[in-house]
């Protein structure tokens, strides 16, 4: 007999840590489409702007911008988005998906509406345990939007923003202590 009380604690554990980690995922988005403003000189300031898209908006926002601007990016960015979209469909059923909450058994039970249909998921906490461990990989890990997928954005978004100003204003972009820009700064006299 699986113990109720348990187990209700053991799911809001797991959904808590989702939540929290898609939240964290969705502000890495945020920072990568301030980065696609024109004036990189002030892309902190465009960070309000963006936090007020909508989820689906911020991801079509960036995949126009990678496809237009970032072209060499683009493979990459489309697994990624493969897997952003996956993960975003089970945020819906976790996060909107309830019709009711009672103290889950082995697992949960949630619905959404797609276009004109309603469609249920069932949900153990092992599997949410999962889909936060590959979201926070998404977040971090290889190829990660907060992780090397960022430097590597970062870079070249520098690098084209400096092709297009003078020295007075181009960029350098450190990590770690290595500049990965092509532009490598004022030589000293």
């Amino acid at each position: 007999m699986i113990n109720m009380l348990k187990s209700d604690s053991s799911f809001k554990e797991a959904i808590g840590a989702f939540v929290i980690a898609f939240s964290e995922f969705e502000y890495g988005l945020v920072f990568l489409c301030a980065m696609t403003d024109f004036d990189l000189l002030r892309h902190e300031n465009y960070i309000v702007k963006y936090l007020g898209f909508p989820f689906e908006k911020k991801l079509r926002h960036l995949t126009e911008f990678i496809s237009e601007y970032l072209k060499e990016l683009y493979p990459t960015w489309a697994k990624i988005k493969e897997e952003i979209e996956q993960i975003n469909t089970e945020r819906r059923f976790l996060v909107h998906g309830f019709v009711m909450y009672t103290i889950p058994r082995e697992k949960i039970t949630t619905h959404v509406k797609i276009g004109s249909r309603v469609l249920a998921r069932e949900h153990t906490v092992k599997d949410i345990r999962k889909l936060t461990i590959r979201l926070q990989h998404l977040n971090t890990g290889k190829n990660g939007i907060r992780g090397e997928f960022q430097t590597l954005f970062i870079s070249l978004r520098f690098n084209k923003w400096n092709l297009l100003v003078n020295d007075e204003f181009k960029l350098v972009y450190e990590n770690n202590g290595i500049t990965l820009t092509d532009w490598k700064g004022k030589k000293k006299k």
